[in-house]
């Protein structure tokens, strides 16, 4: 039968086939190929698309052809130009076994449509699907390592940004394109302060400043389109969080907004935006419950808009883009007021009748902070009570060491005892276990092992206690002190810790905020009131601290020291410990 050929050359425009000769280069070789071996070629397939996946439009209508029986063999520089993924590798496999496809040649070596030919043939085939699994995971680990370690953006960058190549080290990074980066803020500007509408910014950056998108070889140069646009302000990316494939991550990138300023323009344009990093985190809800059916309390956000227009304030919802009353878009309304509430209430998932309404988070943070009053301290008292614990350490330093070197002697004698126990175990005297048997032996060793071991726990816990009591004391001063100035600056993980080291069952009923605090503020506070009145005893007034003598003598001395001035420290250490 005589061979009718097609010739199949294909370039991929991926990363896997960059090294492989050009597609003119392929032909030609090919061509004086078929020449040299007298071979008759009836037409010539050229195709730059990637093989990993199926859909080549050429190389569909090559396979259509070779069934209607056109040609019956191939002509192609490798086998693995042929097919690359299975579905394609099969089709090939399939057509010989049909008796439609007789032989596939390459420069290199020949299959004919036999066993041992299809059988290595279908091999190459694997080993190139292989070879491109290979090669895809590797760059998915290289995108992924580029992605979540060195936070930096795959591919092309976006308007506002260039890909810059570092000279030196070569690695491949987003720097802020300065012709366009200010212009594209600017326009973000004049909508945020409400002087002009999307589209009149748009208009403001194009003709009036000149916008021109970043040039490449096959596309822009041209000022920025209304789609693109909207797209750009849409993107949570020019706030710093990137959203590929991979997953989500905050860049290593300059971002030109603020989230807040991305949040408000989100709202400005109508829509909800794109997803952000997670849901509206809030503090306080892992420690309130609800005063009347005991369920936890969640906490939402609301925001509401008063129209520039009518004046009409109405909800912003998902599905609110308009004024209800006089229908004008949000995104046409100029300088519209923005309010932004966040209200705590019952989940009702305990009762679904409980009556319990919500409070907004300025209301709560005031009465919390109403609570923090009540544990207030001095910085005087702080430091005078830091100074007398002390004085109070060291007048038991003395004590703990003789306990300490008791513990030791009794720990020294039980090891004695052992030695001693094994030494008559193994003795001549003993050899027929006559002075003492193998069981009155390992029961006397286990008492004298327990007895060690309980010896051993009793020496670290005590040393273990004196180094510790004091720390955890000035820790509870410090909160006394410095609480409200954390609720007020701190993060939301630091105001959620305040609220639940000030008490336990913490609640909110009817609105207000039930806190049972912990007794050891209260008789720190109860301490530094005495404290104050112990202080203006003394004249003339300075800075000077009542000693310790002084304060013993004194009836507030009994608020510290629990009555009980033999061993004062034991009663705040017992105390604080509770806390």
């Amino acid at each position: 039968m005589e061979l009718k050929y097609f010739i199949y050359c294909r370039k991929s425009s991926e990363s896997e086939d960059r090294q492989m000769l050009s597609l003119p280069a392929q032909v030609r070789e090919l061509q004086e190929y078929a020449i040299k071996n007298n071979l008759r070629v009836i037409t010539t397939y050229q195709e730059s698309k990637s093989a990993f996946k199926i859909g080549r439009e050429r190389f569909d209508e090559l396979i259509s052809r070779i069934a209607d029986g056109e040609a019956n063999a191939i002509l192609t520089w490798q086998a693995n130009r042929v097919s690359r993924n299975p579905m394609d590798a099969g089709r090939i496999i399939y057509s010989m076994d049909e008796k439609l496809l007789n032989e596939i040649r390459t420069p290199q070596r020949t299959y004919y449509n036999t066993p041992n030919d299809k059988f290595m043939l279908g091999l190459e085939l694997g080993i190139a699907k292989k070879d491109s699994d290979e090669k895809s995971e590797n760059v998915k680990r290289g995108n992924r390592e580029k992605f979540f370690e060195k936070k930096t953006w795959l591919g092309v960058a976006k308007q506002g940004y260039l890909n810059y190549c570092d000279p030196i080290t070569k690695e491949k990074t987003i720097a802020v394109d300065k012709d366009r980066f200010l212009l594209l803020q600017k326009a973000v500007k004049l909508i945020l302060s409400g002087s002009h509408t999307p589209m009149e910014a748009l208009s403001e950056l194009n003709i009036k400043w000149g916008y021109r998108t970043r040039k490449s070889k096959r596309q822009g140069g041209y000022p920025m389109m209304k789609s693109s646009f909207y797209r750009f302000l849409a993107d949570p990316y020019y706030y710093g969080l990137m959203i590929r494939s991979e997953g989500q991550q905050v860049g290593s990138h300059q971002p030109m907004l603020t989230k807040e300023e991305f949040d408000r323009l989100q709202i400005i344009l109508g829509r909800k935006g794109r997803p952000h990093i997670g849901k509206h985190e809030f503090p306080y809800k892992g420690v309130l419950s609800c005063g009347q059916c005991t369920a936890s309390i969640t906490a939402e956000r609301k925001t509401q808009i008063i129209c520039s227009w009518c004046k009409q304030k109405f909800h912003k919802g998902k599905l609110t883009n308009q004024c209800p009353e006089c229908e004008t878009l949000i995104e046409n309304m100029k300088n519209p007021k923005i309010l932004v509430y966040v209200y705590y209430h019952c989940t009702k998932k305990k009762d679904p009748l409980c009556s319990q309404g919500c409070i907004t988070i300025e209301n709560l943070e005031n009465q919390i902070g109403e609570e923090l009053k009540k544990v207030d301290i001095s910085p005087k008292f702080k430091n005078w009570a830091i100074k007398y614990l002390n004085e109070l350490n060291d007048l038991e330093s003395n004590n703990r060491h003789t306990v300490n070197k008791s513990l030791q002697n009794a720990y020294n004698d039980c090891q004695k005892k052992l030695d001693n126990l094994l030494q008559l175990k193994i003795s001549v005297q003993n050899e027929r276990n006559l002075i003492i048997s193998d069981e009155e032996y390992l029961a006397q060793r286990k008492l004298l092992l327990k007895e060690k071991e309980r010896l051993l726990t009793e020496m670290n816990s005590s040393n273990h206690q004196a180094n510790q009591w004091l720390e955890l004391c000035e820790k509870t001063f410090d909160f006394c002190l410095y609480a409200r100035y954390w609720l007020a600056k701190g993060d939301l993980r630091t105001k959620t810790q305040i609220l639940a080291t000030l008490g336990s069952n913490i609640t909110l009923k009817d609105k207000k905020l039930f806190v049972d605090q912990h007794k050891s503020f209260f008789l720190i506070k109860k301490a530094n009131d005495e404290f104050s009145k112990v202080e203006e005893k003394f004249e003339p007034r300075k800075e000077v601290y009542p000693t310790l003598q002084n304060l013993q003598s004194d009836s507030s001395s009994s608020i510290v020291l629990g009555g009980r001035e033999s061993n004062p420290d034991k009663f705040l250490q017992r105390e604080l410990s509770d806390h």
